[in-house]
């Protein structure tokens, strides 16, 4: 495993895995480990033996959201890096939505705050059992951020959005798999990240043209209206058809069907 000391880096086969490493802040972020992770996610999709992400933490927790002492410094005084911060968290969530690969969260312990809405923004999320997450945000007198209130309505609707913002309860992962926020449950950090793997592998075996296109249709439609999304529809489906794979697997049916 390798890292630059904010993410630790280690490869599955096709599969990457990108973990926060700040065990001794439960993985708490800063601008150096935003950034540091936008760096590996944007090498891992230019990287052609990479196809599929698994986004995880270090040391049982998978992140405390920001590092509270690296705010405390940026508010202590007109200091421009609390929105270099803020920026950066951005970017971040933007490289994991717009990425050509998918991204797989695997969320173990504490979920809090941005680390939540950064698990979020992955495109599948496994949990184990003694995940504990929680929008904590106005709790602490702030508002959401790194883009939690665009991405949880979107997820469970507006009305359970408000509830999960503005009472802001600690949830398990049982509960979160109710709600549509996790895909699978199990039962320790161990096994949570194995079924990550394992379905990145999944990911990672099909073509990845077509699973890039795929993301992109879906994540587009929660800003499109129905004609908007079936004209983006219209021109991916186009240029998926035309792809290699897709010649290959229409060949292979007609094949079966005249046999």
């Amino acid at each position: 495993m390798s890292g630059a000391g904010e993410i630790a880096i280690s490869d599955r086969g096709p599969v990457r895995i990108l973990a926060l490493d700040r065990p001794s802040r439960r993985n708490a972020m800063s601008t150096a480990t935003a950034e540091a992770l936008e760096l590996a996610l944007r090498a891992a999709a230019d990287d052609d033996g990479v196809r599929a992400v698994v986004l995880t933490g270090v040391g049982g927790h998978f992140s405390a959201g920001g590092d509270a002492e690296a705010i405390l410094e940026h508010i202590a005084g007109d200091d421009p890096g609390l929105l270099a911060l803020l920026r950066a968290f951005h970017r971040l969530v933007v490289e994991i939505w717009e990425s050509p690969l998918p991204v797989v969260a695997a969320v173990s312990g504490i979920a809090y705050g941005g680390g939540l809405n950064l698990a979020l923004a992955c495109d599948l999320v496994v949990m184990s059992e003694d995940a504990r997450l929680c929008e904590i945000f106005v709790r602490r007198g702030v508002v959401p951020d790194v883009g939690g209130a665009w991405l949880l309505p979107r997820l469970v609707g507006m009305q359970r959005a408000k509830e999960l913002m503005l009472l802001a309860p600690e949830i398990d992962a049982r509960h979160a798999e109710r709600l549509g926020l996790a895909n699978a449950v199990e039962p320790d950090a161990d096994a949570a990240l194995e079924r990550a793997v394992a379905l990145a592998e999944q990911l990672a075996a099909l073509p990845p043209y077509t699973v890039a296109l795929s993301k992109k249709l879906i994540n587009h439609s929660s800003g499109d209206d129905l004609r908007g999304s079936l004209e983006r529809e219209a021109v991916t489906q186009s240029a998926a058809l035309r792809s290699r794979a897709a010649g290959e697997q229409f060949e292979a049916f007609r094949k079966g069907a005249r046999g």
